[in-house]
């Protein structure tokens, strides 16, 4: 009886052992009292930190708000191979008819946005734009060729009109974005071709602030977690 139960006891030692072994995994942490037969391969894991929290994009409905801008907006004016005397001449008739068409998407656009900080930046390049024609006037308004087609503006408006809420919005800063830098293509090219020269200054100018404006319309597109 007394063989018995020692047999007994060095079997659950033995079990003991062997668990404890098994338990004892390769390349992490000991059991508490248990020696490892070797070394760990490799040394314990830290805990998994938390992830860093990362800023959410604003979701873009599906549904809502165009990649693209209207196709009602063309391709702006065109110099193209323009060369003294007659690049000063189209540049004036076309910039006035392209500021004409921005000023009245600017007038339409600032009403119906429902952003403020849109409805600011469309009153700004409103304002400076009725001030650029006046002085395209001065520059070349006894020509009779500065007149401005509402053709244009008609059909961009007609297209943004579709447009609703912040889907409106947005499809209305990416389209004043394309409108200016249309504006800047042609102010860059006045400002070294023009011959006159206070509109070369002035083209000069306002290539700076088509740049600026497109930044800050790009900006604000990509601010409220839409691709601009």
């Amino acid at each position: 009886m007394k063989r018995a139960a020692s047999v007994a006891a060095i079997l659950i030692l033995v079990l003991a052992g062997t668990a404890a072994f098994a338990a004892c995994p390769g390349a992490c942490a000991r059991p508490v009292g248990v020696q490892c037969p070797q070394p760990c391969a490799a040394p314990c894991p830290q805990p998994c930190p938390k992830p860093c929290p990362q800023a959410c994009p604003k979701p873009c409905p599906a549904t809502c708000c165009p990649a693209s801008v209207p196709a009602s907006i063309g391709a702006g004016p065109d110099l193209a191979g323009l060369e003294c005397p007659d690049f000063d001449p189209a540049y004036a008739r076309k910039l006035y008819e392209q500021n004409a068409t921005i000023i009245a998407v600017t007038e339409f656009g600032g009403q119906r946005a429902s952003n403020g900080n849109l409805r600011d930046i469309s009153g700004e390049i409103r304002d400076r734009l009725m001030g650029a024609n006046q002085k395209l006037a001065a520059f070349y308004g006894g020509c009779g060729c500065l007149t401005a087609d509402p053709s244009r503006a008609q059909a961009i408006i007609a297209d943004l009109y579709k447009e609703t809420g912040q889907c409106f919005d947005v499809a209305y800063a990416k389209t004043l974005s394309a409108l200016v830098k249309q504006s800047q293509a042609a102010d860059e090219q006045a400002g070294v071709k023009a011959v006159n020269g206070q509109m070369k200054q002035q083209a000069q100018f306002m290539s700076d602030k088509d740049s600026d404006w497109a930044f800050r319309l790009d900006r604000w597109v990509t601010d409220h977690g839409y691709t601009a």
